[in-house]
């Protein structure tokens, strides 16, 4: 899917056109602009110094029409979540918000996860403060059961979009999960940036079920960063999404390679499990908060971090009755809340 095709009725910005070029091996599905981004270089773009990037878990953000390919009955109008389109109007009008809040203004780069098709990621990024940037939508439909895939909004005053390419995880059994997002931006002053956005399989069968589903997407990225590290070792790397798992677990410590110690010689460090306020956390699950949703960045950007946290904002947290502070999602089982998400947005401050 180019980015060319997504329809924008909401949005007030024209998305720019991109071609499809073949590169690596046969089989690769990576795409690149078709405009020439060498050519491109001395365009003024403007620094990511002193900005936030968001990554956020948007939780089932659906349009209201059937797609036949995915099982998305429940979203739509008279499915069994009543999916209007006030409802989702409202999703993403609250959505749009999170994400400003979260980046004090629009953020230059959003990950997004759990996102139907362009359709959605069009709308969100025609709505509200979003809406003055004119983001590149860059997506890729993967072969998630439920037809939920991830997303990098760019916005093009910071950085240039050089390729991006879906990677597929394969899991055993013939299970299906989502892609890995790869993309490769140019910032200003020529430098690249090496991006994955990622949505790992759930722990919904358990730890032991599930690990090797998890391990097996962090095989494929790993593959990716050995690559990259190895045409350059000093490469500005950003790791980010809803792993399942937390900074310090199996497929992120030893699958990615992920250090919490600065002191260590890694191919990234997993910002999650550095400085983080004790007790806190982007998902509840029962009362205990975790970092499901995390950064990850190479040592060469690290130096260039502030810090990394979630977004804890009371606009977005209810408190409930046996939990205690929660993030507001929309639904609580088929009980329409109107909030947020089940999930935090998470936020990489930049020096």
């Amino acid at each position: 899917m180019t980015i060319s095709s997504i329809p924008v009725w909401r949005s007030p910005f024209v998305l720019v056109c991109i071609a499809c070029m073949a590169c690596g091996s046969p089989s690769a599905d990576i795409r690149s602009p078709g405009v020439d981004v060498e050519m491109r270089k001395t365009q003024a773009l403007e620094p990511l110094d002193g900005l936030r990037v968001v990554c956020y878990n948007v939780e089932n953000l659906f349009d209201t029409i059937d797609d036949p390919r995915t099982n998305d009955a429940d979203f739509l109008p008279h499915g069994l979540l009543s999916w209007t389109a006030d409802r989702y109007d409202l999703k993403l009008d609250h959505l749009a918000e999170a994400i400003a809040w979260a980046g004090r203004g629009a953020p230059p780069l959003v990950g997004l996860v759990e996102v139907e098709n362009e359709l959605v990621l069009a709308d969100l990024a025609g709505t509200g403060v979003l809406a003055g940037v004119g983001y590149q939508v860059i997506h890729h439909a993967s072969p998630d059961e439920r037809g939920i895939d991830v997303a990098l909004l760019v916005d093009p005053d910071h950085a240039l979009v050089a390729a991006h390419e879906a990677l597929p995880v394969s899991l055993a059994g013939g299970d299906r999960t989502r892609d890995v997002l790869y993309v490769q931006l140019v910032l200003v002053g020529e430098e690249r940036l090496h991006v994955f956005v990622n949505h790992w399989p759930s722990r919904r069968d358990g730890p032991q079920m599930s690990e090797p589903k998890r391990m097996a997407a962090a095989a494929v990225v790993r593959s990716k960063l050995d690559e990259i590290r190895s045409a350059d070792p000093e490469a500005l790397v950003l790791v980010m999404g809803d792993f399942n798992d937390g900074p310090t677990d199996r497929s992120i410590a030893e699958g990615l390679g992920a250090a919490c110690n600065i002191g260590t010689d890694a191919p990234l460090y997993a910002l999650m499990c550095m400085d983080q306020p004790r007790g806190h956390g982007s998902y509840n699950y029962q009362g205990e908060w975790s970092y499901l949703d995390q950064f990850m960045v190479s040592r060469s950007l690290l130096a260039r971090v502030e810090k990394a946290t979630a977004h804890w904002d009371d606009r977005l947290l209810f408190r409930h009755p046996r939990y205690g502070r929660s993030p507001d999602k929309t639904y609580n089982g088929t009980d329409h809340k109107g909030g947020y998400s089940d999930h935090l947005p998470i936020v990489l401050q930049l020096k």
